[in-house]
């Protein structure tokens, strides 16, 4: 599972109007609200960015507010400003200042980073219209009291009624529209905000941790980072009973001798997903498991190690969808991870029940005929029907020589991408390349 969440909120079934105002694109109009007032679970496993599911499609934020129907695969750049070309960020409504979504309702929520009138860095809840019109503050979000500029404040979720959030290492939760003061301390570990110098550099305390955080009917989840009782860092999920507010650990990373050895063996599975009591979880090099979360016991889904070395997933209640790919790395590349190792290569997504039941094979072939190298595929999220990913196409170069040498990437294209789970179709449904400067 990526370290970031995304997210959702308030529940008001209204209609959102939608006025496009890009030549490629008709009027889309009469979009509802949230189609329930729950967490949306399989819109929170990548940090390519934010997406909120409505009744005909989900609004999401890739460069600039986007739309897309999901009947239709029609995608638009939510802005209602005539003659609008979406490339200034200070012209575009649909350049929204946005960390991450909450939730359509009458207005479509998001939080924003900003700052008070002393200096001093707030989160903000913002809304706008369907049109990404009318701009609004509706609250901010509180900070502890021993906030710094080296506190973590990770990205929350909305799940019936609340807002849950995360800051520095206490877990909160807030109800919409409330005073920031109204905020109610859900989970915090024993000496939270301590911190200690270790090799001259500041570390958190073992009590520091990063959450990442998840909601399935009565209970809230976050899963961490943090020693166990062999003094072995490794992912520990938690369950927080919301009925009662009782907190106790759930699942943490098996070991090889359970599920056999992956590329992090006993450290941190590649993604997972919560559902219905059981834990879904893919290990890149391994296969696909689930645990249960009241027993313990472990069942392997699917030998996912027979159809790819490495590998990258994406769940949903229905489906499990395992993209083939490797990791590359590209020297001076600098988009979207800085310097470093990114998945590329694939050609494939396998489609499985959550049951483990073999659905189908999409092929990715035909998307490599682009003039721009296909260098990446970011997996998305799936539906009931589709699997959607991200590819960006680029050109690579060399500077310099001899051992001096450096690769350097340059991207040429990105486009959102659809997999259809029933027909095996596959299209590129937009290409951002005509607003990326």
């Amino acid at each position: 599972m990526k370290n970031k969440i995304i997210s959702s909120f308030l529940a008001v079934s209204t209609a959102l109007s939608l006025t496009a105002c890009d030549n490629n694109s008709s009027d889309i109009s009469h979009l509802t609200g949230m189609i329930n007032d729950d967490f949306q679970k399989n819109l929170h496993q990548t940090d390519r960015g934010s997406y909120v599911e409505t009744e005909n499609g989900y609004y999401f934020t890739l460069y600039r507010l986007c739309y897309i129907d999901k009947e239709t695969g029609k995608v638009t750049i939510v802005c209602g400003k005539p003659d609008c070309d979406h490339k200034d960020d200070n012209a575009c409504n649909a350049a929204i200042p946005c960390v991450y979504l909450l939730k359509g309702g009458d207005r479509l929520y998001f939080v924003n980073d900003t700052y008070a009138d002393d200096g001093e860095a707030i989160k903000e809840v913002k809304s706008v219209n369907g049109d990404a019109t009318g701009l609004k503050t509706e609250q901010e979000l509180k900070f502890n009291e021993f906030s710094s500029s080296q506190s973590s404040y990770d990205d929350g979720i909305y799940h019936r009624g609340y807002i849950y959030y995360v800051s520095d290492d206490i877990i909160y939760r807030v109800k919409p529209n409330a005073d920031k003061d109204a905020a109610e301390v859900v989970w915090s570990p024993e000496n939270p905000g301590e911190t200690q110098l270790v090799d001259g550099g500041l570390v958190y305390n073992p009590n520091w941790i990063h959450y990442t955080l998840w909601a399935d009917g009565d209970f809230l989840y976050f899963m961490t980072k943090m020693q166990d009782e062999d003094e072995v860092n490794k992912q520990m999920l938690f369950q927080c009973d919301l009925t009662d507010m009782s907190v106790k650990r759930v699942w943490k990373t098996p070991s090889a001798d359970e599920v056999g050895e992956w590329e992090t063996t006993g450290v941190s599975v590649s993604q997972w997903y919560i559902n219905d009591g059981y834990i879904y979880f893919y290990l890149s090099g391994g296969d696909m498991w689930r645990s249960n979360l009241s027993t313990g016991e472990n069942e392997k889904l699917a030998e996912t190690h027979e159809k790819t070395l490495y590998g990258s997933a994406v769940f949903n209640d229905e489906y499990m969808c395992l993209l083939n790919d490797i990791p590359v790395f590209f020297y001076g590349y600098t988009e979207p991870y800085p310097g470093g190792m990114f998945r590329s290569m694939g050609d494939t997504i396998y489609v499985y029940k959550t049951d483990g039941t073999f659905v189908r094979e999409l092929s990715l072939t035909g998307l490599y005929d682009d003039p721009d190298e296909l260098a990446q595929i970011d997996m998305l999220f799936c539906d009931d029907n589709s699997v959607y990913f991200l590819t960006t196409g680029m050109t690579t170069s060399t500077s310099g020589g001899g051992n001096m040498s450096v690769q350097q990437g340059n991207r040429k294209s990105t486009n959102l991408c659809r997999g259809d789970i029933n027909t095996g179709k596959v299209e590129i449904v937009y290409s951002f390349s005509s607003i990326l400067k």
